[in-house]
């Protein structure tokens, strides 16, 4: 009696083990990869401000000024236009080309901070909000006046939504 209880329970942990790999290995395969998730074309929705240091200024502002925004970028200036291209080439990312410079794009982190490179040097880091197929949301600090984090919504599309417009 002993021994075919014996025989039952290894038998039913042989199949609750393939279950779990099996279950396992399918999360990794169909898993939504961040890097994946981020390649491809992202259109600026807005610049908003998300925390700002006590002032009453700022407090009345949601939309972040023009000279605002473009003081906090005017350093990147393949991201001036408004348009983001996030590109995959091999084992290097590349977000943009900008009169023969190259601009590289890493996830750190938990795949949650987006670094900015260029020749190796940081230039700028952003905090992922939320990434999904359709929208992405950076949080950036604002190191300016302001001192505060300032919250990019971006929507997937750009260049090819239009052109269908055309």
């Amino acid at each position: 009696m002993l021994i075919i209880k014996r025989k039952i329970l290894a038998r039913f942990n042989f199949v609750l083990l393939s279950f779990l790999l099996l279950g396992a290995s399918s999360m990794v395969m169909f898993y939504e990869n961040p890097e994946r998730l981020l390649e491809g074309e992202w259109e600026e929705q807005g610049w908003y401000f998300e925390k700002v240091d006590k002032s009453p200024t700022f407090k009345k502002q949601a939309v972040i000024h023009e000279g605002i925004k473009d003081a906090a970028i005017a350093h990147l200036p393949p991201l001036q236009d408004g348009l983001w291209h996030f590109e995959k080439m091999g084992d290097k990312n590349f977000i943009a080309h900008h009169e023969d410079k190259q601009y590289n794009w890493f996830l750190k982190g938990r795949g949650h901070i987006l670094e900015l490179r260029k020749n190796d040097e940081l230039i700028e880091s952003f905090v992922i909000q939320k990434l999904n197929k359709n929208q992405l949301i950076l949080h950036l600090n604002l190191d300016m006046q302001t001192k505060g984090i300032a919250r990019i919504v971006l929507k997937k599309g750009g260049k090819e939504k239009y052109a269908e417009k055309i």
